[in-house]
């Protein structure tokens, strides 16, 4: 008897701890299918309050893309250490291109860069990829 009631205790524990997850979310502004893995609020965070929007945001994830698809396209053997400062390079030249006034640190573009990395395509489907452009 005592474990039913603790059962149905922790079932509203948590509907109560997922709504009010849901309330935060909602209370911040933050549309959960646009923040990419969490990462929209820590660059939201970093620039400021007439630049942070989902548009600076997305060009800044587009910028960073654009910049590890070429250097994995083009540099496909060398070392990733190597592959990792050359996108780097190239994306903190399209994001000053962006001409924002905040500038965004080297590691937050490594976090991306190393998440852009992991969602990039198989090896099978590179040939594919490059057939397109």
């Amino acid at each position: 008897m005592s474990t039913l009631i603790l059962e149905y205790v922790l079932i509203v524990l948590l509907v109560l701890g997922v709504g009010y997850l849901i309330y935060l979310l909602k209370d911040r502004g933050t549309i959960i299918k646009e923040d990419y893995y969490g990462i929209t609020g820590s660059i939201l965070s970093m620039l400021e309050d007439k630049e942070a929007s989902q548009v600076n945001v997305k060009s800044i994830l587009r910028e960073v893309s654009k910049a590890v698809s070429f250097v994995e396209l083009n540099f496909k053997n060398e070392d990733n250490e190597i592959k990792q400062e050359k996108a780097l390079e190239m994306a903190r030249n399209s994001i000053l291109e962006l001409n924002l006034s905040t500038e965004i640190p080297d590691e937050s573009i490594i976090y991306i860069i190393r998440l852009s990395t992991a969602l990039l395509p198989g090896p099978d489907l590179w040939e594919e990829v490059r057939g397109k452009k």
